[in-house]
């Protein structure tokens, strides 16, 4: 099932937070529906969002909240993947040249490894 949030115009920081679709908007109480005209925002899955506006829409069929855009996080947040990347001191070769190339040493950066973390 999917949601969809919708802000109103008289006030840009009051948000609406219901299921997709025309009818799911007809649906909401009439005080809820001219609280503002509305303009359509983010969608999602229901599965996605938090426990507190998952519990919301499916006791009401909708939540209200009221706090600026930048503020709004309605999915969980996700452990970042770390991966592995090749060495940009090394190139993957996991020796550097030292003493003006007359000898190596291990990659300070990767230590020796040839490849770093990196967090997308």
């Amino acid at each position: 099932m999917r949601c969809k949030v919708w802000r109103s115009n008289k006030d840009k920081e009051l948000h609406l937070l219901c299921a997709e679709g025309a009818g799911a908007f007809n649906a909401l109480p009439t005080a809820i529906r001219h609280l503002g005209p509305w303009t359509g925002s983010k969608e999602g899955e229901v599965g996605s969002l938090r426990p507190a506006y998952r519990v919301k829409l499916a006791e009401q069929g909708f939540a209200v909240i009221y706090q600026h855009v930048s503020k709004i996080e309605l999915e969980h947040a996700r452990p970042q993947v770390q991966m592995m990347a090749e060495c940009p001191t090394c190139k993957g070769k996991a020796r550097v040249p030292m003493h003006h190339g007359l000898r190596d040493k291990d990659c300070p950066r990767c230590g020796g490894r040839g490849w770093v973390r990196t967090t997308t």
